[in-house]
């Protein structure tokens, strides 16, 4: 590596490392009242909170750290052509292509350091994390945990099998036990929780067990309401982001193998392949603007066009991964677009860069 591209580096890295500690320093902060409500419920004290917040760090790092790349870079190669550094290295001999050489060595440390994060890192800790708070928070509560799932709350035990959408579950069973005597045994095919949290069961068969007699009911949809925290039947949800890369790949083709809807883990999948190349891509995208129409202006300004940028390509790749799920598109199409969009508008920015 030449002389050039460790000044580069350096140039370009540690920008984008203190706007990433400064965001990651907001959602912390944010995370961290958002806990405040629960500090004092079952075991739940602030060290817990403080630990829960932390474990959540790689996870912020991770979904921040494109918007950081193209706001670091903007902020630090628009310092270097506000005092004319790169236009003295152009008229020094150094090609626009060297310059990108130089830039995107930067680019793919952090795809590097980003890839690493969302394969196993952030979706570890997260999963860590979430039981962690769980089981202090429902300290009164017993949770098994394997293919299945149990819960114990009261006298109420819950054996379910999450299908793939949030709080939609397979395969329900239900017991209500009475010390050491079983008063109730449910089951249900599948169910469902609304927003009131009453479960919508169908295929329902109940036996009741009573002094003397035993008592069957067995309905085609049945409506129950069980006092269950979302907090705890939200462990048995598999979010794709709690999931390391290989573990989500697999899943996918657990639910295919079995007809089960894959779309949204599809989705997730090839979002976090595309938002890893997107990070280097943001890198390389900052040094057409700064030698554009921005190398004279302040760092306000860049910063104003780097969080334009930033906060579109977020949003559309948020709208539509929502979109791909609702009108059933195709998930590489979905998960790809906002970043082949986004290499084309770099294409394009550099090839105007003289």
């Amino acid at each position: 590596m030449s002389i050039l591209d460790r000044y580069l580096l350096r140039a370009t890295i540690a920008p984008i490392l203190l706007v990433l500690g400064v965001l990651i320093g907001l959602s912390a902060f944010i995370e961290m009242v958002g806990q405040m409500d629960d500090i004092g419920a079952g075991n739940y004290q602030l060290i817990d909170a403080i630990t829960y917040v932390a474990l959540r760090v790689p996870r912020a790092a991770f979904e921040m750290l494109p918007a950081a790349a193209l706001l670091g870079a903007l902020l630090g190669l628009g310092n270097l052509a506000s005092r004319s550094e790169l236009v003295v290295m152009r008229a020094s001999g150094v090609s626009r292509v060297r310059l990108l050489g130089s830039v995107a060595i930067a680019g793919l440390l952090l795809v590097v350091v980003m890839a690493l994060l969302g394969e196993s890192i952030a979706p570890t800790l997260g999963q860590y994390a979430r039981q962690m708070r769980a089981t202090k928070v429902l300290a009164d509560v017993s949770i098994s945990e394997g293919q299945e799932i149990w819960l114990k709350e009261g006298e109420l035990i819950v054996n379910l099998r999450q299908l793939s959408s949030d709080f939609t579950f397979g395969g329900v069973y239900l017991f209500t036990v009475d010390g050491n005597s079983l008063k109730q045994i449910a089951r249900a095919d599948s169910a469902d929780i609304d927003g009131n949290g009453r479960w919508l069961l169908r295929n329902y068969a109940e036996t009741s067990f009573e002094p003397g007699q035993v008592t069957a009911l067995t309905l085609r949809q049945a409506v129950q309401t069980y006092d269950l925290s979302p907090d705890l039947l939200g462990l048995s949800v598999v979010r794709p982001d709690l999931l390391a890369t290989i573990g989500l790949w697999r899943y996918i083709g657990f639910l295919n193998d079995n007809g089960l809807d894959s779309v949204r883990y599809q989705v997730a999948l090839w979002t976090r392949v595309a938002n890893v190349i997107s990070v280097g891509v943001m890198v390389v995208l900052a040094l057409p603007f700064v030698f554009g129409s921005l190398r004279s202006t302040g760092n306000g300004t860049r910063m104003v066009v780097g969080l334009l940028v930033g906060l579109g390509y977020y949003l559309s790749t948020k709208m539509l991964g929502s979109s791909g799920e609702v009108f059933d598109l195709d998930p590489v199409l979905v998960a790809w677009a906002p970043t082949v969009l986004l290499l084309m508008i770099t294409a394009v920015a550099l090839s105007r860069v003289r």
